[in-house]
């Protein structure tokens, strides 16, 4: 009581300085006062009385000091006056200040957009979701490491099986025709359990969301949820939107809710619009038995564990059930197990890359921010010298030295603390930029990253952090400083401090660090843009569409793409035209599956696999991939030939040995299929990805729902083409869209995204960093020469040149450069080789980089040495 008490009254007393400073400013002028009156009684001159009473009192300053710290709070009141000195010492360098705190401001701000990008995917992998980093996801995988996905009645039995989870959730994406006769457009939702939102803790917008009985009977209930934007945007967010009717793949389907604004769906980074009761696939998808037939895996199981339970015991529980499983149901479940996983981990989609990369990224920006501080640190170090006169005449005057760190401390924090309000102010920027970039293409992306509480203490903690680094050089520097030489204020001995040409080492070790990671990353980036993808896209239009809503048959969908081609072959301008149920090259990749060949033992445990398209003939004439042995496909119409496969190089050379490959046959879960030609090999999935093995089957033997219209133009001018295909395709059926139209670059540049950001973040950080670490050079190197004008004045006395100078002074720091370089050159030499390239050393960059950054050393160097080297002799010692 009596701490809070005397708490309290500090307070009130630091509250009000002014009034407590007037009132012990009188009590000391009326003590004097007295004793001086005392004195005069007792005989003494008035000049003498005053003297002798102020001795009697003794020191004012140190009462006074004594006085605050007993009565307020005194490292309160210190803090606050370090604070205005700072502020009025960091507006007297504005040139330095203008430097330091946009460079500490991009360091920090970079990092902390990449961290809020890293916790969307660890933290918050599924947006608008309360605890979504505690939900697992459920996953069936196979004795062949891939994982197929669950089927609807496998889902149905494991919700009873697996008691450590609560709430085991199911979904499956899929693509949805949403509108009257004629103006249809293609919005993406997904089949959801009856527990899917509940189990997720939402809370709708307005109305109600999906109820358990309403995913229990099949087609018995038309209801659909929407999401935030799509109600905002299709129905201008009027409450009246629940209840109306929204035509789905030709159904009608009521209205019952709206999603909560945040939410975007269980499939990060994909956005839905719509969400139906699972039940309903068959009334949606022409009479699909998904929920019927258990060898159709297109669910993705999810939950969250049980208070109390662990995920060990969760996995045995799936482990368990899987093996019951595949004992009952051995035609489907044959060699499928289980495995609970991190929603980061998900087999689909690309947290697993992306989280990947992202640490390797942050870890550059990291070395980057500390290079940045080691940059900071030379440049208040060299300021810091020039201040010593200023800290000598302040311990004169009786601070101490920690009086002294705590000075050097606040300004550096100030600044520090500038720079990292400024880069929260860039990490909301881009944070924004790609919340709200468009990324259109064949599936609805967004990333829902942001700037909150946690992103915002890193910034400060990265802040403060750099304050305390660059801050801890200049303040030991003064605070050891003897009073008597910063009085002096002697410069005729040239300083060889041991510190400064550390930092400016370590300073170049950095840099030299990051900026070959820099240049790596974008030398792969523009090798990767130049390799030569084996097949030609210029002048190629891309298009889909889906039939996946109209019931389709084998018969129907062969039928469907035969019409559709005939009708855009007699264009004038299509040179040839072709369909592909994938396109290289594109975001989600082409999918690899497993496969037998005639004439292949395979002695290794596991299964053969390889890249799969389905094609028309024609393809490989509109992608300009030549068949090196063989033919092309028989036409669509052709009911006599039998199965036909066409294989690429790397296939002959990987699982044949180089052998003849025609007449060979495969065997995949489609069926038997006889090998008529090999063609040449291609680019896939990625510009930089070694040679794959390819099959390709034809449209006849392996019809599909969905497909990729390739047309190539005769004229060059592709874009002109997609008004043409539309109309085609509403003449053929005016209720399906024609989506995703795009050329093939744009559909390059557009799957490229991820990986252009962190290249342009390079392109402007990595010069950033060579301009910073030139300015840091400079600094320490024109400090030095300037302690030293009386040496180099008496050097040009005695008969020596300007150039001589010159070239001493520039091989002596470039002595302390080059150590530094070559240490930061092994370690980036270490990181490439085992993270960042995993091959063959770069050479032009590990030669490049060294060369660019000693020549902006040397110039830095030259520059200040150059000045110097130009004083007259007699005016530096005059000067002296």
């Amino acid at each position: 009581m009596k701490s809070l008490r005397r708490l309290l009254i500090r307070l009130f007393n630091s509250a009000s300085k002014r009034e407590q400073e007037e009132r012990l400013r009188e009590e000391i002028a009326e003590h004097i006062a007295l004793q001086t009156e005392e004195n005069l009684h007792a005989g003494l001159s008035p000049v003498e009385a005053r003297r002798q009473a102020m001795l009697k009192f003794g020191g004012v300053e140190p009462m006074k000091q004594d006085y605050r710290a007993e009565r307020g709070l005194i490292f309160i009141e210190n803090l606050l006056g370090d604070l205005r000195n700072a502020a009025r010492t960091v507006s007297r360098m504005p040139g330095l200040a203008a430097v330091i705190i946009p460079s500490l401001a991009i360091g920090i701000g970079v990092n902390t957009t990449i961290l809020s990008w890293i916790q969307l995917i660890l933290l918050e992998p599924l947006p608008g979701v309360p605890a979504a980093s505690d939900f697992l996801l459920v996953e069936p995988h196979t004795d062949t490491g891939g994982y197929p996905g669950a089927s609807w009645l496998e889902y149905r039995a494991l919700q009873t099986q697996l008691p450590a989870l609560r709430d085991l959730v199911a979904s499956e994406m899929v693509p949805f025709n949403v509108g009257e006769k004629g103006q249809t457009e293609r919005t993406h939702g997904q089949l959801v359990s009856g527990n899917y939102f509940s189990a997720l803790g939402l809370k709708p917008a307005i109305g109600r969301f999906i109820r358990p009985e309403e995913a229990e009977r099949i087609g018995t209930e038309p209801v659909i949820v929407i999401s935030y934007d799509y109600w905002q945007t299709r129905f201008r967010g009027a409450p009246g939107a629940v209840g109306q009717k929204l035509r789905v793949n030709e159904r009608n389907l009521t209205i019952i809710g709206v999603a909560p604004k945040q939410f975007q769906g269980t499939l990060l980074p994909l956005k839905f619009e719509l969400w139906v009761p699972a039940t309903m696939s068959p009334a949606l998808l022409g009479g699909t038995r998904d929920l019927e037939d258990r060898t159709s895996r297109g669910f993705s199981l999810f939950g969250m564990l049980r208070p109390g339970a662990t995920r060990e015991e969760a996995q045995t529980q799936l482990t368990t059930a899987m093996a019951q499983l595949a004992r009952d149901y051995p035609d489907a479940n044959a060699g499928i197990g289980g495995e609970i996983i991190s929603f980061w981990k998900a087999p689909r989609g690309p947290q697993r890359l992306l989280f990947s990369g992202l640490l390797m990224l942050q870890g550059v920006m990291l070395l980057l921010l500390l290079a940045v501080c080691g940059n900071t640190a030379n440049l208040m170090l060299a300021r810091g010298s020039t201040r010593q006169h200023e800290m000598a005449v302040r311990v004169a005057l009786g601070a101490g030295r920690w009086r002294i760190v705590s000075l050097v401390l606040s300004e550096n924090m100030l600044l520090a603390l500038l720079g990292a309000g400024l880069g929260v102010a860039m990490a909301v920027w881009g944070t924004t930029a790609l919340r709200i970039a468009p990324m259109i293409g064949a599936f609805p992306i967004q990333f829902q990253t942001r700037v909150d509480g946690l992103t915002l203490a890193f910034a400060i903690l990265l802040g403060v952090g750099c304050g305390l680094i660059f801050s801890a050089a200049p303040a030991v520097h003064l605070a050891r400083l003897d009073p008597q030489d910063g009085l002096r204020g002697n410069s005729n001995t040239p300083p060889r401090s041991r510190a400064r040409k550390v930092l400016m080492g370590a300073e170049v070790g950095l840099a030299m660090v990051v900026l070959i990671a820099a240049a790596l990353f974008l030398q792969s980036f523009r090798s990767a843009r130049q390799i030569d993808p084996r097949f030609r896209p210029e002048g190629v239009l891309l298009a889909a569409y889906d039939l996946s809503g109209r019931n389709p048959t084998d018969a129907s969908e062969r039928e469907f793409a035969v019409r559709l081609l005939e009708r855009l072959r007699s264009l004038p301008d299509v040179e040839a035209a072709s369909i592909a149920t994938n396109v290289p090259l594109d975001l989600h990749g082409i999918p690899a599956r497993t496969f037998t060949v005639q004439g292949r033992v395979r002695t290794e445990p596991g299964q053969d696999r390889a890249m799969t398209n389905t094609v028309t003939p024609g393809y490989f004439k509109v992608m300009a991939i030549p068949l090196l042995e063989g033919h092309d496909f028989a036409e669509m119409e052709d009911k006599a030939a039998s199965a036909q496969a066409i294989v690429n190089e790397e296939f002959v050379r990987r699982y044949l040995n180089g052998a003849d490959a025609i007449g060979r046959r495969i065997q995949t879960r489609a069926g038997n299929f006889a090998i008529i030609g090999v063609a040449r090999n291609a680019v896939y999935n990625a510009f930089d990805e070694p040679a794959q093995p390819a099959v390709y089957f034809s449209y006849r033997d392996v019809p599909a729902s969905q497909g990729e219209i390739h047309l190539r133009t005769r004229s060059g001018n592709e874009t002109a083409l997609a008004t043409e295909a539309r109309a085609v395709l509403r003449d053929i059926d005016p209720m399906l869209p024609l989506y995703d139209v795009r050329t093939f670059p744009q559909h390059i540049e557009r799957n490229l995204y991820l990986r252009r950001i962190p290249a342009r973040m390079f392109m402007v950080l990595g010069p950033l960093l060579l301009g910073l670490a030139a300015i840091g050079i400079y600094a320490v190197v024109s400090y030095a020469v300037a302690r030293r004008t009386r040496e180099i004045g008496l050097r040009l006395a005695f008969g020596a040149t300007s150039a001589r100078v010159v070239l001493q002074i520039i091989r002596e720091n470039l002595g302390v450069i080059i150590c530094g370089s070559a240490i930061g050159w092994v370690l980036a030499l270490v990181i490439s080789v085992r993270a960042i390239t995993k091959s063959a050393v770069d050479l032009p960059v590990f030669l490049g980089v060294p060369a660019i950054l000693l020549g902006v050393a040397t110039l830095a160097c030259w520059i200040p040495a150059r000045k110097v080297s130009q004083i007259d002799p007699m005016a530096a010692l005059r000067h002296e």
